[in-house]
């Protein structure tokens, strides 16, 4: 089913998810388990139309985008934002370790930078420069709710896919978010890059501004947001939220035993660790996704808003 995200839905993901991100610079954002119809076309609008898409872990299956919010106006890339299934395989044999998935949640600093630097598949790509939290699977092929979670920065970095479309079934991602298309670098001659990523790629290069924000969010979270309208939907905090309902779940977390942290409207690292380990306690270990909702707000007693 196909339908119009706009920029009026990407504010209101950032409203519903209380995620506050810059109105004057560029912020990236990506959707996991959706792709653009148009798949070739990447200029700036006020809106474009997407799809869900099945994630399968072998085809790029995600959208990844850039956004103008002073402009009210956003492009849209084919790629991919979990790791390719070859890497996962692997993964498994070794207890999960070589290959992530990144949670949802806002991150505040992708800096312009190179990815894998002193290789000859080495390019001009966007850093993820602090930790964070990922899930590693040990037990199947894909990443479910009662994988573990470790806090780190295993160079999830934005860059090329190495990879020509969205029915490719290769693509080169053990934990990073990567779009369609082939870097410049040595090990291809420096031939010019192409696709999808020689366009995000450029855009960015192009702009002064050297660090970027990134909205990762399920691709039925942007349905869930586009068909209610101007109805109001119930708010998420998830890694990357900040503000005074942040502040009224560490006191409900840290009341109960959860959270040791100081309640500072932040819901950074510690904060997830209290909502991970109060929702198995609460719901049991499928559960703890590490969003809070209506349900884990009921059980912490605390009062949610709509939006």
């Amino acid at each position: 089913m196909a339908f119009a995200l706009t920029d009026k839905d990407l504010r209101k993901m950032c409203e519903v998810n209380n995620f506050s991100v810059s109105t004057n610079e560029m912020v990236f954002f990506g959707l996991r388990g959706m792709l653009p119809v148009n798949l070739e076309d990447h200029t700036f609008k006020t809106e474009h139309n997407v799809e869900l898409a099945d994630i399968n872990y072998i085809n790029p299956r995600c959208t990844l985008g850039q956004w103008l919010p002073k402009e009210k106006k956003f492009a849209i890339f084919p790629g991919s934002t979990v790791p390719h299934q070859s890497h996962v395989k692997d993964s498994v044999s070794k207890k999960g370790e070589g290959a992530n998935q990144l949670m949802t949640g806002f991150y505040s600093d992708y800096r312009k930078g190179v990815h894998k630097a002193g290789t000859s598949t080495g390019h001009d790509a966007f850093r993820q420069v602090s930790s964070h939290p990922i899930r590693r699977t040990s037990d199947d092929l894909d990443f479910d709710n009662d994988d573990r979670v470790e806090y780190e920065n295993p160079n999830d970095n934005i860059h090329a896919g190495w990879c020509m479309g969205v029915s490719a079934t290769k693509y080169a991602s053990a934990g990073c978010q990567v779009l369609v298309g082939y870097p410049q670098c040595k090990s291809r001659g420096q031939q010019p890059a192409t696709g999808p990523w020689k366009v995000f790629k450029k855009n960015a290069y192009d702009l002064s501004q050297n660090s970027f924000g990134y909205i990762l969010l399920e691709g039925r979270e942007a349905l869930r947001i586009t068909s209610a309208g101007n109805s109001k939907i119930s708010a998420r905090l998830r890694f990357g939220s900040k503000g005074e309902l942040v502040n009224k779940l560490q006191k409900a977390l840290k009341s109960k035993g959860f959270y040791e942290g100081n309640i500072d409207d932040d819901f950074g690292n510690r904060t997830l660790r209290a909502v991970l380990q109060f929702q198995t306690a609460s719901f049991g270990p499928d559960a703890d996704d590490g969003i809070v909702g209506p349900q884990t707000a009921a059980v912490l007693k605390i009062s949610w808003p709509s939006l």
